[in-house]
């Protein structure tokens, strides 16, 4: 790693910290921008005509939608209205890729690392979801729940790997998003959650260099496989494992609030999305034994695996006693 990515690291950081301790909007607005331009040297690689592409696709997304927050900040000033909060919002959902405005990402993971694919579903979240958290509005359930419908049709029958975690991210979000409505706090354990399993899930895939499916029968061996199956099932949201800790509390709170019919269609979308995860599965079940090689030089250590077990199976458990 070269001296530029590791200062334009360190920026990233003063981003959150300074987005963490803004008190108005004009602050948060400044770490946005300080967050944009930190990242797009993170994904530019000079040798890769692609690379410039999305670079121009990244920033042009985040200055319309840097605009349109600043322009909605502005008019709050004259004109404090839901009209003006709902701008906001959606100017925030153009940021994290939201569907319906999601096109831009699609085009953006073609031609990126395992690794940038990570910062921008996890990292590059933080901020645009500190602000949603401080303005989130019930008038906004309808477009959470669009958001999860169309992430999980767009994710049907999809190859490619980085596209299906991509439309599985923006269901993860639909959720967090759903949970600032009820404890403003509950998107942080989410997001960290789903942060650490898919760096485990990244650094595999990155390690193995798969991404596509029909890759994972051939560069993956038994360890790395079920180190992703329990990955999978945690995404998915399958108890015990500790994906489901943070959406198990939000249908608490969604039945103690009686909003049946939200919960009944993202719950819905949900067990889509886990169609997704089922797939790779699936297909890293279905293989030939005797073409299977286990390469040991990709073998991951036991130390690894402990903690993907203990992360995915102990800790829900002893979170929810606590819970309790």
């Amino acid at each position: 790693m070269n001296s530029t990515k590791i200062l334009m690291i360190f920026m990233l950081m003063f981003s959150f910290l300074l987005m963490s301790s803004s008190n108005n909007y004009m602050s948060m607005w400044m770490s946005l921008e300080i967050n944009m331009m930190a990242f797009i040297p993170l994904i530019l690689n000079y040798k890769n005509y692609n690379s410039s592409k999305n670079m121009m696709i990244y920033f042009i997304i985040q200055t319309i939608s840097s605009i349109i927050f600043l322009f909605s900040v502005i008019n709050n000033l004259y004109f404090n209205n839901k009209i003006i909060y709902l701008i906001m919002m959606i100017s925030l959902f153009m940021k994290l890729g939201m569907p319906p405005f999601h096109s831009w990402i699609l085009v953006m993971i073609n031609k990126i690392s395992w690794y940038n694919l990570l910062i921008l579903l996890t990292l590059q979240k933080i901020i645009p979801m500190m602000i949603l958290s401080y303005i989130m509005k019930n008038e906004i359930m309808i477009l959470l729940v669009i958001s999860s419908l169309m992430s999980a049709i767009g994710g049907i029958n999809q190859n490619n790997l980085m596209k299906m975690m991509t439309y599985s991210s923006m269901n993860h979000i639909s959720w967090m998003n759903l949970s600032m409505l009820f404890e403003s706090n509950m998107w942080i354990m989410y997001l960290i959650i789903y942060s650490l399993l898919m760096f485990f899930f990244c650094n595999i895939m990155n390690n193995n260099n798969i991404y596509f499916i029909n890759q994972i029968n051939l560069n993956m061996n038994y360890i790395n496989k079920f180190s992703i199956i329990i990955i999978m099932l945690s995404l998915g949201g399958l108890p015990p494992f500790l994906g489901f800790l943070p959406k198990w509390m939000i249908i608490q709170y969604m039945i103690n609030l009686n909003m049946f019919f939200f919960m009944f269609l993202i719950l819905l979308m949900s067990l889509v999305i886990l169609f997704y995860y089922m797939q790779i599965i699936m297909s890293m079940l279905m293989f030939n034994f005797n073409m299977l090689k286990l390469n040991m030089k990709k073998n991951m250590n036991n130390e690894y695996i402990s903690i993907i077990f203990f992360m995915n199976l102990i800790l829900p458990m002893i979170m929810i006693f606590n819970f309790f």
